[in-house]
């Protein structure tokens, strides 16, 4: 008998402007404060305040945390941590992409939980369910709002390490993309990157099952089909695809897992601050090469090009098939400027044995099609140097 486990938030808003009918969903479930977790660039954008408009309409007070960053750390928890406490606060509210997402789930676990939240690293660590959360996604990539995991640095080890936690999927979780509308190009393309890498990964998963492939290929499609446009001449149609398909790929990994790229990704973000959708672009065609030495694997990256490119597959071995989504992800990324080399982002030579020790005891790395040594991992980082 195979029992497969399926998670996704309890309600999401999808739609141009929908962030419009928060309140009204908030309300129903009797939700009065708020702690709203963001980053200090959508204050000054005002989309914070056009989130504080859709409170204020239903009479939801709140509190604004404006300290998430980039890649989250165990300070940025237990400050937003302590505002949350001095204020009362019933609900928290995510508003961002992964950072703010990712923060915000931390908080609401530590603050009903107590402890620190390294004391909740792994799976379903948390015994008392924490207060709920509203994730409202302002990035096509992460798709942090719609999956139970979450990614903290420890900054005493330089240490990014994901957790898993069923008590965090938001009970509300918000696709507007008219709050992605004016995303810069540079973002727009690296968390376009990030949700084709959450796709091609979680279809490679040894956890995958049908469901989280189909969610997976269905991604895919949409990526190739919309994220150069999203980048390069935003408009409605290209960013509400990108929204729906960083969704997708977030219930496909969610469940399925990620693998061997996340793993080597998230040393660099650890290490030197990295954007984790850039490291993604650079990682993923050299792993997907890596990977393709197997027969197996090798047949699997095959299937995933006959889905998103039959025309083209048409009369090509199996090699063919899988060379050809390879230079098709490298083509996607010439186009849209993530097509870089590790040295230009700061990346050492001398440090990359250390990255890939890190890289093997990441959490992502079980799932992985191919489990690599730390020889191959450091060649991989080198090859992409």
């Amino acid at each position: 008998m195979s029992a497969y486990r399926y998670y996704a938030p309890k309600c999401t808003l999808f739609g141009y402007g929908c962030l419009a009918a928060l309140g009204e969903e908030m309300n129903r479930r009797g939700y009065r404060h708020a702690l709203i977790v963001t980053d200090r660039a959508l204050v000054k954008l005002g989309i914070v305040g056009k989130l504080a408009h859709a409170l204020e309409e239903h009479s939801i007070d709140y509190e604004i945390f404006d300290g998430a960053k980039p890649n989250p750390a165990i300070s940025t928890v237990e400050a937003g941590l302590a505002m949350l406490k001095k204020h009362a606060c019933d609900v928290v509210i995510s508003l961002g992409g992964g950072s703010a997402h990712d923060c915000a789930k931390a908080i609401t676990i530590v603050a009903t939980n107590g402890g620190n939240i390294l004391d909740y690293r792994g799976t379903d660590k948390s015994t008392v369910a924490p207060l709920p959360l509203v994730a409202v996604n302002t990035t096509a990539g992460t798709a942090s709002e719609c999956i139970r995991a979450y990614v903290i640095i420890n900054e005493e080890t330089q240490e990014k390490y994901g957790a898993k936690d069923s008590n965090c999927m938001a009970a509300i979780a918000v696709d507007d993309h008219e709050l992605m509308m004016g995303l810069p190009a540079g973002l727009t393309a690296g968390t376009g990157m990030d949700a084709l890498t959450h796709a091609v990964e979680a279809y490679l998963s040894l956890n995958g099952f049908l469901l989280t492939s189909e969610l997976a290929v269905s991604s895919v499609k949409l990526v190739f089909k919309h994220l150069k446009q999203a980048v390069t001449r935003s408009d409605e149609a290209s960013r509400e695809a990108m929204a729906i398909a960083q969704y997708l790929a977030g219930l496909a990994f969610g469940n399925a897992g990620c693998g061997l790229v996340h793993s080597m990704s998230h040393q660099l973000s650890a290490v030197y601050d990295l954007p984790h959708g850039l490291c993604n672009a650079i990682l993923l065609p050299e792993v997907c090469r890596f990977h393709a030495r197997e027969e197996r694997v090798q047949e699997r990256y095959a299937k995933l090009s006959e889905e998103v490119f039959p025309l083209e597959c048409s009369g090509l071995t199996t090699g063919e098939k899988a060379e050809l989504l390879i230079a098709r992800i490298e083509a996607l990324s010439e186009a849209i400027e993530t097509r870089k080399r590790l040295s230009e982002l700061g990346v050492r030579e001398e440090d990359l044995e250390l990255l890939a020790e890190k890289a093997l005891l990441d959490g992502s790395l079980p799932n992985n099609p191919v489990q690599p040594s730390k020889e191959q991992i450091e060649e991989i980082y080198r090859t992409c140097l």
